[in-house]
């Protein structure tokens, strides 16, 4: 399986991050990809910009070197309750969101605390996706979770950075993925990527979701007219609450 979107790419706005997004959406056409999200850090990681940046954004083009880019932003969840630090002025502005724990941010509570984090964040109605739940540094109640992002009609991001930087991912991804099956709750599988040298490395989470038999049509990020599909349906969402 070749996806044709990369959900989750960081930039040199995310302070720790090494490309350009000129050089990021190069590497994304070597890649054969149709799609990028562009999608830094929200303000709370040290060096990441302000969140009133967002409203530049509406200088950059929507396509680059035949590759179709889209606003996004990885916010921070910032308590037990998943507040996040972008406000909704800018959320407003975005075309997806991605909210992830961070463990400079927000340190493990326990399970029920850890949850209720990722619980509240998918509330939020311009929040899509969490970012690698797989976290080991997090207890999470992957029932809780999958069911949750079920419940909102959201996604769970299948990370292929944390299989290689975060030990113990694994293992923990297997468990939410076998729960996304079971309960047909869609995924995105993300690169992550923190450098051009990354993007559309999703090599090693396929293999895994193929060793789990994961179907295909869940995998919202696997074709461009299934995820503006879900662009769309994002869309109807947020007019809707």
């Amino acid at each position: 399986m070749r996806l044709e979107v990369d959900t989750h790419t960081h930039t040199v706005l995310s302070g720790h991050a090494h490309s350009t997004l000129m050089e990021n959406a190069a590497a994304a056409a070597k890649a054969g990809l149709l799609v990028m999200v562009m999608s830094d850090h929200g303000p709370a990681i040290p060096a990441a910009p302000p969140d009133f940046n967002i409203g530049t954004f509406a200088y950059l083009p929507h396509t680059i070197d035949g590759v179709k880019i889209y606003h996004g932003i990885e916010a921070n969840v910032m308590d037990y309750e998943g507040n996040i630090d972008i406000r909704e002025k800018y959320l407003n502005r975005l075309e997806y969101v991605i909210a992830g724990m961070h463990e400079v941010i927000i340190r493990s509570g326990g399970k029920a605390k850890d949850t209720g984090a990722l619980l509240g964040a998918l509330e939020n109605k311009y929040v899509d996706i969490i970012a690698h739940p797989d976290n080991p540094s997090y207890d999470i109640d992957y029932e809780a979770l999958v069911k949750k992002a079920a419940s909102e009609n959201k996604l769970l991001e299948v990370n292929d950075h944390s299989f290689e930087y975060r030990h113990g991912s694994v293992k923990n991804a297997k468990t939410f993925i076998k729960l996304c099956k079971r309960h047909d709750v869609r995924v995105a599988v993300a690169s992550d990527a923190h450098s051009a040298w990354g993007v559309g490395l999703h090599a090693t989470a396929i293999e895994v979701l193929d060793e789990l038999d994961f179907p295909q049509e869940l995998i919202v990020n696997a074709t461009m007219a299934r995820f503006d599909a879900y662009l769309e349906e994002r869309a109807a969402r947020i007019r809707l609450t």
